[in-house]
């Protein structure tokens, strides 16, 4: 096992979530969201006034959603080691993986793209290009959620001795999916706690996601450094 391989994609998750603050809630300035009932035209004034920003602040955050894949892999390879061959909870968790990024990316280019020409696109597809992005953004959860029940699920079906992550933490990532779900009422709310910038939508989904990434940020390089050294490269890792 290359110890040293491995802390640096589990430390990647820290920094997934410091960029995408950075990105899109430090120098885009979009901290609350944008409200669900702007009208077209202020959508359109917004993305023609703060264009450089804009560009620059959501570039930032298409960059830090890749770093979601070599975190993903480092919780893997610790999930491994619970299930052994066959780990089909470890490559659930990794395939998932996939979504969130997904769920980041899309959403970052489709405002990178209305802060292109924002002169020359109309205001009625601009407010519509931007529901897309927020609703993807803050409600495209399935992933997160099948990331989640797959990590809880083989941390739950450790029996060994020294368990590579501990139990408790099985608990909170099926309570964490839990929160997510309310991801699926936000097509259905413009304003109130459900709507994407509301205390469930928004808030309460936010904290559960970079929660989750910060317990299994600490919990994995606590497991890496833990584990049997088995060959060199792990020998003398931190």
């Amino acid at each position: 096992m290359n110890a040293r391989a491995q802390l640096l994609c589990a430390h990647s998750g820290l920094l997934f979530a410091v960029l995408m603050g950075v990105g899109i809630f430090g120098i885009a300035g979009w901290l609350p969201p944008l409200d669900p009932l702007l009208a077209a035209t202020d959508v359109a004034t917004l993305f023609q006034r703060d264009q450089l920003r804009i560009r620059i602040g959501i570039s930032v955050l298409a960059l830090a959603c890749v770093l979601w894949w070599p975190f993903s892999a480092a919780i893997a390879a610790q999930l491994r080691r619970i299930e052994g061959r066959g780990a089909v909870l470890a490559a659930t968790q990794l395939a998932s993986a996939s979504g969130t990024v997904f769920a980041v990316m899309i959403p970052s280019y489709v405002w990178l793209a209305l802060s292109y020409r924002p002169d020359l696109t109309p205001p009625g597809t601009m407010q519509v290009l931007n529901d897309l992005a927020w609703l993807s953004f803050v409600g495209m959860y399935p992933p997160a959620l099948v990331q989640n029940l797959a990590t809880g699920l083989a941390i739950l079906g450790d029996e060994s001795p020294r368990p590579v992550y501990p139990r408790w933490l099985g608990f909170v990532n099926f309570w964490l999916a839990l929160c997510y779900v309310v991801g699926a009422l936000l097509p259905f709310f413009k304003r109130g706690p459900f709507a994407w910038n509301g205390l469930f939508g928004f808030w309460l989904a936010a904290v559960s996601f970079f929660g989750w990434t910060l317990l299994m940020w600490r919990t994995t390089v606590r497991a890496i450094r833990d584990a049997p050294a088995d060959g060199p490269d792990t020998a003398g890792a931190s």
